[in-house]
């Protein structure tokens, strides 16, 4: 089986986007041989990756980009919660990827998808390509796709869905209805669909036939045992917020009782952020003394990871509504493979897949808005563990449970 992946936005980098394709790229080259068409300059030799087509097609961002004095290059790195809060890009990002404007507008654009149905066709008929693989988001990939399906109707597509293009709860593109009869329309034709979790499949109920879960994946397992030494007792945040959807207030009321009591004092206490929202997690977190806030803006994804090895709770923030669950961040592996307790906040209900994944890893706890009552006891008793342990608080996670993971 010969693979074309086309992907808009492909490694080097970190982000969830680039990370899926880089392993499923791998995933596929062990069926036979796997290419590349990419509009990402400078996109990696990887070993496992026969050929790398690069395509250069300025889109609608690239060039408003070029008309601001000392713009950097346009490329997949996150806009900041407090930019995209402005009234007019409140507005209009919403648009930018909704039918018909995402036309023009979306990643890539016109020029992008030309070039790319041309450089695929050109690889299927030399290297008899069987199958083609493309990831929303952005549209552009999953557009190209269908078209070389209409002039190759031999292939075998997979059209993969990282996000909802129309989320009922984010409320992130106009015209939500629209968009669902557009999407489906766009994928009737793929082969499959996957989607990265069990709630994300009942949300794309009705899209397509076949629709598969492949999840992100756990790219190592965590050490059988954790057991970083730090003098405070300290609660990490790291990446991104969504100030509609995720909330810290059930964790800064819990704290904040603690330390009334004098369960935790707050010269032990460390809550830590680092991200792009650092503005928005002060003012989450202005409740607690500022003794105990260490918030700073993104750092590199290594020293990331570093902390997160190194830190004695590991925060997440998640949220779901009835019939709505399922959000798997590629924060939660990351989280799994640093091995150390994940104490994970669910604006809503719950998540009954979350809290499958993560109580059956032994990796930490889960509390839906009805279990928060919950939170206060959990964090007292991890706090006691590490203050009785010298500011060590060894945790265990089972690695035979997160090898299905991987």
């Amino acid at each position: 089986m010969s693979t074309l992946i086309l992907t808009y936005f492909y490694p080097p980098g970190n982000t969830p986007a680039a990370r899926r394709i880089k392993y499923l790229a791998e995933k596929f080259s062990f069926r036979g041989p796997v290419r590349v068409v990419t509009a990402t300059a400078g996109a990696p030799d990887l070993s496992f990756v026969e050929q790398t087509e690069v395509v250069s097609a300025p889109d609608v961002r690239a060039l408003m980009g070029k008309l601001r004095p000392g713009a950097k290059k346009v490329t997949e790195k996150a806009v900041a919660t407090t930019v995209k809060s402005r009234p007019l890009l409140k507005f209009l990002l919403p648009l930018r990827q909704a039918f018909p404007f995402l036309y023009l507008t979306d990643d890539g654009g016109p020029a992008y998808r030309r070039a790319a149905f041309r450089k695929a066709c050109a690889l299927i008929e030399k290297h008899g390509i069987s199958t083609i693989f493309s990831s929303f988001r952005p549209w552009s990939d999953h557009l190209v796709a269908r078209r070389l399906k209409r002039e190759y109707p031999h292939l075998h597509w997979i059209a993969d869905f990282r996000d909802l293009p129309a989320d009922p709860i984010r409320t992130d593109v106009w015209w939500p209805a629209l968009q669902t009869r557009w999407g489906r329309r766009v994928v009737r034709t793929a082969d499959e669909m996957w989607c990265v979790s069990r709630g994300q499949k009942e949300q794309f109920s009705g899209w397509h036939p076949r629709i598969k879960v492949v999840r992100n994946a756990l790219l190592a397992l965590p050490p059988e045992r954790t057991a970083p030494r730090s003098d405070r007792f300290t609660i990490l945040y790291t990446g991104s917020l969504y100030p509609e959807q995720q909330s810290i207030e059930p964790l800064v009321e819990s704290l904040r009782e603690l330390l009334a009591h004098g369960t935790m004092s707050a010269e032990n206490l460390a809550l830590i952020y680092r991200g792009k929202d650092d503005g928005v997690f002060r003012r989450w977190a202005a409740g607690l003394p500022a003794e105990c806030l260490d918030i700073q803006t993104s750092i590199a994804p290594a020293a990331a990871q570093k902390m997160q090895q190194n830190a004695q709770l590991l925060l997440m923030l998640n949220w779901s509504a009835p019939g709505y669950y399922g959000v798997l961040t590629a924060k939660l592996w990351d989280y799994l493979a640093a091995g150390r307790p994940v104490v994970a906040l669910v604006n809503g209900p719950g998540d009954p897949e979350l809290k499958e994944i993560i109580l059956g890893a032994d990796a930490g706890a889960v509390f839906g808005n009805e279990e928060q009552g919950a939170l206060t006891a959990f964090l007292a008793q991890r706090y006691r563990a590490w203050a009785a342990g010298g500011g060590v608080s060894p945790h265990r996670p089972n690695r035979a449970a997160l090898e299905q993971y991987l």
